[in-house]
C-alpha cells in the first residue's frame, strides 16, 4: 500500500471535509431565496448594505446573529461568489454588495433564476439523492421513484399538495430558463446566433415547449415567421391566453413521441436529455420528418440546446464540466435520462437518419447544435 505523507494527508482530510460540508452551501443559498436576502442587500442600495442593516431588515433575533454572519461569509468566498463584502477600515462593519448571481435571485429580476435552486430543494427531488447506494444495486425504477412511489413524470401528474408545489416549482423553472436562453437566440448582439439559426426561416416549431416563452420571443422578433408550440393537451391548454403573445405563435396539443408540425426549423431545448437513447432515437424521427422539406432547395434544420459533455482534458472550464457531470448524475437518478459527448450526439442523429450536425455556439455548459436532415 502507497504511503502518504502527512501534507497529504491532511490535504486528503480537507477534501473529505469540503464535500461532505457543501450541502451547508446548498442550504444558505435556499435560506436567502427564502428570506429575500439579496432583496434587502438591494433595497439598502448600492453600493452595499451592512450586516447589522440586513440583521434589522430582516428581523433576526439577537441569539442568531452570529449564525447569521456565518451564513454570509459562507455565501461571500471566491468559490460561492453569491454576494461580496467590503470593509472600509479595520474594526468596521462587514457591508455586503450583489454580485451577477446573486442579482439573478433578486424577486422581481427579469431573468430570475430561482426556481431551479427551490426546485431541487423540494424534499421529493432532495430526498432521493440518499437512496443512491442501495438504488444503484436494484433493476429498473429510478432513484426519484424508489423514494416516492412514482415516477417524476407521473408524480408531477399528482394531485396532493406537493405534487402541486413541484409542479408549480418545475414550470416556473423552465420558464425562467427559457426566459435566460431567449437572450442567447434572439438577441442580436449575441455572437450573431439570430442570423446563423433563423435565417431565412419561414416557419418554426418548439417541440416541448410549455407556456411558449422561447418561442413567443422568435415570434415577436420575426413577425412574418409562422411559430408553433407543440406540447401535451393538457400543458397547452387554454393557449396562447388573451393578449400577451404575438399574432404570429400558435399552440399545437400532440405527443412528440408521434409527430411533430413540419416546419423550416425544429428546437428541441433541455428535452433529448430527459430520455433514454430509443425514446431520443424516436423523438428525433419525428424532428426529421418534420424538416424533410418540400423540394425547393431550401435549408431545413433541426436546433438542439442541450449539453455536449466535455471530454477530459478538454479546454472546457473546470466549472462547466462540474455542472455537466452533476446534470448527468441528476439525469441518470431522477429521470434514467443522460448528458451525452459529441460521439453519442452522432450516433443518435445517425441513428435517427440525419445527414450532418454542427455545434454553433454555447450557451453556459449547453450547446448550440444544428442538425440538418
Amino acid at each position: 500500500m502507497e504511503e502518504n505523507s502527512q501534507e497529504e494527508l491532511v490535504e486528503a482530510q480537507s477534501q473529505i471535509w469540503r464535500w461532505t460540508f457543501s450541502h451547508l452551501i446548498s442550504m444558505s443559498i435556499k435560506c436567502a431565496i427564502h428570506l429575500r436576502i439579496p432583496d434587502a442587500v438591494h433595497q439598502h442600495g448600492e453600493p452595499a448594505a451592512s450586516l447589522s442593516q440586513l440583521i434589522s431588515a430582516l428581523r433576526i433575533p439577537p441569539s442568531k446573529t452570529h449564525a447569521f454572519r456565518c451564513m454570509m461569509r459562507v455565501l461571500s468566498t471566491r468559490s460561492t461568489g453569491f454576494f461580496s463584502v467590503q470593509q472600509e477600515e479595520e474594526g468596521e462593519e462587514l457591508c455586503y454588495s450583489l454580485t451577477p448571481a446573486s442579482r439573478l435571485l433578486l424577486r422581481h429580476a427579469p431573468l430570475n433564476q430561482a426556481s431551479l435552486p427551490l426546485l431541487h430543494f423540494h424534499p421529493a427531488v432532495r430526498d432521493y439523492c440518499s437512496v443512491l447506494d442501495t438504488w444503484l444495486l436494484e433493476e429498473n425504477r429510478t432513484a426519484f421513484e424508489v423514494v416516492n412511489g412514482a415516477s417524476f413524470w407521473d408524480y408531477l401528474a399528482g394531485s396532493s399538495g406537493p405534487a402541486r408545489e413541484l409542479k408549480g416549482l418545475f414550470y416556473d423553472a423552465m420558464v425562467s430558463d427559457s426566459n435566460l436562453v431567449v437572450n442567447a437566440l434572439v438577441v442580436p448582439t449575441v455572437g450573431g446566433r439570430e442570423s446563423l439559426l433563423f435565417r431565412g426561416v419561414r416557419s418554426f416549431v418548439d417541440v416541448a415547449g410549455g407556456t411558449g416563452i422561447v418561442a413567443a420571443a422568435v415570434a415577436g422578433a420575426f413577425p412574418e415567421m409562422k411559430c408553433v408550440v407543440l406540447d401535451l393537451p393538457h400543458v397547452v391548454e387554454g393557449l396562447p391566453a388573451a393578449g400577451g403573445h404575438p399574432g404570429n405563435l400558435e399552440f399545437v396539443g400532440g405527443d412528440m413521441f408521434r409527430s411533430v408540425p413540419s416546419a423550416d426549423a425544429v428546437l428541441l431545448k433541455s428535452i433529448l436529455h430527459n430520455w433514454d437513447d430509443e425514446s431520443c432515437v424516436k423523438i428525433l424521427k419525428c424532428c426529421k420528418a418534420a424538416v424533410s422539406g418540400d423540394g425547393d432547395q431550401r435549408v431545413y434544420n433541426m436546433i438542439v440546446i442541450d449539453m455536449v459533455m466535455s471530454e477530459v482534458g478538454s479546454d472546457d472550464d473546470d466549472l462547466s464540466r462540474e455542472i455537466q457531470l452533476c446534470f448527468d448524475l441528476m439525469m441518470a437518478t431522477l429521470l434514467n435520462g443522460k448528458e451525452r459527448n459529441e460521439m453519442e450526439w452522432k450516433g443518435l442523429f445517425e441513428e435517427a437518419g440525419f445527414s450532418n450536425y454542427k455545434i454553433v455556439g454555447k450557451i453556459g455548459p449547453r450547446s448550440i447544435i444544428e442538425v440538418y436532415p
